[in-house]
């Protein structure tokens, strides 16, 4: 029986505002009367997520649901922290990982620097970053085969197309990104080879994950365009082509979170990167002292990515292309649609 959490301690703060506060309390003499909380035999788990904060209805939400369901299942103390910008994780990180956490979790490649410094100076603290491909040491990257779900959702875009024109739309184009893409547009042709096909980003920096306004606009002009249906992997800005969508009255797939509800009908099904079981499998390690190496890449078969249920757009796409799609995700499991070289 797993031994709930007797002491919890959760705290999401901007990294500069947190530090303001510490050095009021010294200059005012008063450093001694901040509490502490007990010591436990709990393991410390910290989770850094990324600017756009909670309720960004994508990566970061996934992570803390993940955090939370942990804190059912084992004793464990957790903290958030979230960098004011993109510009500060190293310090950001700094001041995190000062606070001497059994194991520190960490969103995003765009951290992947910071975490190298930091990790080297914290030796006996375990670092874990979604996203990242680099492991060395005390850090432990792990990713995702993105390829594996978008290529079910370009074959759905694709079929539901009727101007036979489909588009991408990424936060920022680096791997993570560009493996969505990829493997979108392998599915759209799958579906139709005659298929035309854009792919356009936000920004070129990490901001074009959380600029939603941007996200919009663009969105709205390939519509007006003739692509019918669009796929973002933009983190939060993915609620900016949500939003177009509603307002031309076209289809959508949703990214990260089950974003269906956003737009019942449009939003044609969501990709499901359960960010959230990874942050629980990470847990359920650092708990149980497994000294066994962790897997560093998931995909459908260890249902790491999925598509929603289609209950809010079943009409719309029908059993026969549902039935089509389950077959596909079947196949790529078991290897007979390779999509790496």
């Amino acid at each position: 029986m797993p031994i709930k959490s007797t002491v919890f301690k959760k705290s999401v703060f901007c990294i500069g505002v947190l530090t303001l506060l510490i050095c009021s309390f010294c200059l005012s003499g008063c450093c001694d009367k901040i509490e502490k909380a007990p010591k436990s035999e709990a393991k410390s788990i910290g989770l850094m997520i990324s600017p756009q904060g909670l309720n960004d209805k994508s990566f970061n939400d996934s992570a803390y649901r993940g955090l939370k369901e942990a804190e059912k299942l084992h004793n464990i103390e957790t903290t958030i922290i979230e960098p004011s910008t993109w510009q500060d994780p190293e310090q950001s990180l700094r001041f995190f990982a000062g606070q001497k956490f059994d194991a520190i979790i960490v969103l995003g490649v765009g951290f992947n620097d910071a975490v190298k410094q930091i990790a080297s100076e914290n030796l006996n603290t375990a670092f874990y970053v979604i996203d990242s491909d680099y492991t060395e040491n005390n850090i432990k990257g792990i990713t995702f085969r993105e390829e594996e779900g978008a290529f079910l959702c370009g074959y759905l875009a694709a079929k539901k197309s009727q101007t036979n024109k489909t588009a991408f739309i990424g936060g920022l184009p680096i791997p993570v990104i560009k493996r969505f893409e990829s493997g979108f547009f392998k599915g759209a042709r799958h579906a139709n080879p005659d298929i035309e096909l854009l792919s356009k980003y936000i920004a070129d920096d990490f901001s074009g994950f959380n600029n939603t306004q941007k996200a919009q606009q663009i969105a709205d002009e390939l519509y007006k365009s003739g692509f019918e249906v669009i796929f973002p992997a933009a983190g939060a800005s993915a609620q900016g082509v949500i939003a177009a969508a509603v307002t031309n009255r076209k289809y959508v797939i949703g990214i990260d979170n089950n974003q269906d509800s956003l737009a019942p009908g449009l939003v044609l099904t969501s990709l499901l990167k359960r960010v959230d079981r990874i942050v629980v499998k990470i847990i359920e390690k650092v708990c149980s002292d497994n000294t066994g190496e962790m897997k560093s890449s998931y995909g459908l078969a260890e249902d790491a990515l999925s598509l929603t249920d289609f209950q809010l757009s079943h009409n719309v796409i029908g059993e026969a292309l549902i039935s089509e799609l389950a077959q596909l995700k079947k196949d790529i499991v078991e290897g007979k649609i390779k999509l790496t070289e």
